[in-house]
């Protein structure tokens, strides 16, 4: 399998935290040779990052020489990895086989050997992150046991931005996995079953780090499931939000997709404030009570011509199984306090 260049894996780890609604700045010069430096914008803050990144290919040597399921990233005129306070150093491969980013922990690797180096990785690890969007896995290093973390192009902002506790949890790499979709039962009893106190307080930031990749995963899921554009007017733009169709402040709220809308920020506003509705079959109403306060405000000077742009019905995603539930279109309308009648 050859090698993808540099400036192709990097513009495209750039065009993934992209269309997951970060803004990418180029701090290097050149985004031909290792390593980039980008700075990854988003709500929460700025990450700086240097990138280091390479193909992940089958382990060499052929037959019988390496195990059929090792995967493995060749590193080249690398030294070592730099560590620089206030920057993320990203020491990663992409593997095409898989459709997965892998990161090792680039704090194990420092110094490279004279020979050229390789960083191993297991398929299953790869295929898991796949099909569950985030795996690892525990390797030996001469600095000590690593975890390695792969994670789909939907899980890698929050990666980025939020993922490197993960490399801390060499006595729990393994649960990391079994996390993602863990109950509060499956997570009292991981905290319970620690072997100390200093044990059970690593395992509690990890339970933390991985509430917060659940949450996290609301969003890319909704935004995809909508093609990255609102449902309403079919803007993108990088302005679209995933609105909760049931509020997060609702018991009934989930972060499934069939609770999210994708909306742009205007009519993300509209729906969160009632004056925009979805009614059970996706037909998108107005709210007469809304209207009735923003004219005896003097807020409704572009009202008519906001009311002539909405389509009759918003558009929904392609997959049955993504679209919103018409019964949480209905509760999200009640829980909005919509007139009775409009609740269909």
């Amino acid at each position: 399998m050859p090698g993808i260049p540099f400036t192709r894996l990097i513009r495209d780890l750039a065009d993934t935290l992209e269309r997951s609604s970060a803004t990418v700045i180029w701090l290097s010069a050149s985004s031909s040779t290792r390593p980039a430096s980008i700075r990854v914008l988003t709500g929460a803050g700025a990450t700086d990052c240097l990138v280091f990144l390479w193909t992940i290919t089958p382990g060499g040597g052929g037959a019988g020489v390496r195990p059929a399921n090792e995967r493995r990233i060749q590193i080249t005129n690398i030294g070592g990895m730099p560590l620089m306070p206030g920057t993320r150093t990203l020491l990663g491969g992409w593997s095409p086989e898989y459709g997965v980013y892998a990161f090792w922990d680039a704090r194990r690797h420092t110094v490279f050997s004279e020979k050229s180096p390789s960083l191993q990785v297991d398929a299953h690890t790869l295929e898991t992150a796949r099909d569950v969007g985030i795996a690892s896995q525990l390797r030996p290093t001469k600095q000590g046991e690593e975890v390695v973390i792969a994670c789909n192009p939907s899980s890698l902002l929050w990666y980025i931005e939020n993922g490197s506790p993960l490399h801390n949890a060499e006595d729990d790499a393994r649960s990391i996995v079994d996390l993602v979709d863990a109950t509060p039962e499956d997570e009292r009893h991981f905290l319970d079953t620690s072997e100390s106190e200093i044990a059970c307080a690593r395992r509690y930031d990890l339970v933390e780090t991985m509430r917060a990749y659940r949450d996290s995963q609301f969003r890319p899921a909704v935004l995809q499931a909508f093609s990255f554009r609102c449902c309403v007017c079919e803007c993108d733009l990088k302005l679209v939000d995933a609105a909760h169709i049931v509020p997060v402040s609702h018991p009934k709220s989930t972060d499934e997709v069939t609770n999210g809308l994708a909306l742009c920020r205007l009519h993300h506003g509209a729906y969160d404030n009632a004056l925009l509705g979805v009614q059970g079959d996706y037909s998108v109403v107005l709210n007469p009570d809304a209207e009735r306060r923003l004219h005896e405000m003097n807020l409704d000077m572009a009202l008519d011509d906001f009311r002539t742009r909405l389509p009759s019905a918003i558009r929904v995603p392609a997959s049955i199984e993504a679209r919103p539930l018409p019964e949480k279109l209905r509760l999200g309308m009640s829980i909005r306090r919509w007139p009775t009648e409009l609740i269909a």
